[in-house]
């Protein structure tokens, strides 16, 4: 029965690393984080075996939580493992925040894929309320090639984050309406874009925008409250303890 739930545990592991990299994020981050990693392990081999060590050289003894003796060999590929994780952060990071770095990311691995301008048929904006509470923009567009027509719905085009507690109805009405006028100057000033596949016209990318940094549109900024605010919280509540 150990053995099965140890599985299940696994199975469960996989799948979200499987969706995280190759469904909500593109494989390809995957890879620049494995090279970038891959090029820091190297200057940092001397140090880690070192912490790995004892001072004459030999290898220090270490034991896991079940008393199983852990080798130099594993500790380097969990460090190995972490850096790659750290790094795979950074670099999703890095994308999220930045629209122009993601679209210029995509011109240079999709060089044989053509760039149109297509029209905007519909756009609209609403809130996404839960436990991860944001503004959204949908979007319709249409392009024309070879004599056909294309058209296609993209949901939650972009978003808006509130880097601050959202209270009551009103901040999400102007969060809304903030992201639905941000969206309407893009159309305007036809900073979108969109990118196919000349050879198959239905594979399709499209980019509303390209902010060299535009932080309120990653989950990143979120993610930044929160953690800041409880660091807020430990230090106050540490500074009050001090003084009594």
């Amino acid at each position: 029965m150990k053995i099965i739930w140890t599985c299940i545990q696994w199975l469960v592991v996989a799948a979200f690393i499987v969706v995280f990299v190759f469904v909500i994020n593109s494989y390809r981050y995957l890879l620049y984080a494995l090279i970038c990693s891959s090029l820091l392990y190297f200057p940092l081999t001397k140090m880690i075996v070192s912490k790995l060590s004892n001072l004459d050289g030999s290898e220090k003894v270490r034991y896991d939580v079940n008393g199983k003796r852990v080798t130099m060999q594993m500790s380097k590929l969990t460090a190995s493992v972490i850096l790659l994780i750290v790094v795979y952060s950074i670099v999703i990071s890095i994308f999220s925040v930045s629209p122009y770095l993601e679209r210029k990311e995509f011109v240079l691995t999709h060089p044989n894929w053509v760039a149109v301008t297509p029209s905007i048929l519909n756009l609209t904006a609403d809130i996404q309320c839960g436990k991860t509470k944001y503004a959204y923009v949908d979007l319709e567009y249409q392009f024309t090639t070879n004599g056909r027509s294309y058209s296609q719905k993209i949901d939650k085009a972009e978003k808006l984050y509130s880097f601050f507690p959202i209270m009551g109805q009103r901040r999400f009405e102007e969060m809304r309406i903030e992201l639905l006028n941000r969206a309407t100057q893009k159309k305007v000033a036809k900073e979108y874009l969109l990118f196919y596949n000349p050879n198959d016209p239905e594979q399709q990318k499209f980019f509303l925008a390209n902010d060299s940094f535009y932080p309120q549109g990653s989950w990143l900024y979120n993610i930044l409250f929160v953690f800041s605010t409880i660091l807020s919280v430990t230090v106050v509540m540490a500074l009050l303890f001090r003084k009594n």
